[in-house]
């Protein structure tokens, strides 16, 4: 009986760990995923290096496809490209209307990882919730198996 008792007590804390960790998770995701967060000054950042060494076969193709996959131009906007007096590329145009985009990378990319980063974030809290579940299952049951082996020794007195 102390075996089952320090299994349930291990799978309990278990259980603990994980929904602190998920919720941890979820909270750090949703913090660096939104707006005015600490992921939009690192994107600004790679953003500009990379045109700044647009010259560079690499750097000329991986903005090329984050400009054209997202539909973003610049950092902030064309305005970047202008003010690192740089030519403004196709990529950073729409096919139909021939104009720039209007949104920068960074705001493209901050509302693109919002969405994204708040379904995983509500998959993490769902998480949470049934570890929340388990828990209180596993302590009813350990407060069960209490009762029924005190109440078999007392039958057997």
């Amino acid at each position: 009986m102390k075996a089952t008792a320090l299994a349930i007590q291990h799978y309990i804390g278990a259980q603990v760990l994980g929904f602190i960790f998920g919720l941890a998770g979820a909270a750090v995701l949703l913090d660096n995923s939104a707006r005015d967060s600490h992921f939009q000054p690192k994107i600004r950042e790679s953003m500009r290096k990379l045109i700044i060494n647009a010259h560079h076969e690499p750097s000329r193709q991986a903005l090329a496809m984050i400009q054209e996959g997202i539909g973003c131009c610049g950092a902030d906007g064309a305005k970047d490209y202008l003010s690192l007096k740089q030519p403004l590329p196709n990529e950073c145009r729409d096919s139909v209307t021939g104009n720039p985009f209007f949104h920068g990378c960074v705001d493209e990319l901050t509302w693109f990882f919002e969405q994204k980063c708040a379904w995983v974030a509500g998959l993490a809290m769902t998480i949470c919730f049934f570890y929340v579940i388990n828990i209180v299952l596993a302590t009813i049951l350990r407060a069960a198996l209490e009762k029924e082996e005190e109440q078999s020794q007392t039958y057997r007195k």
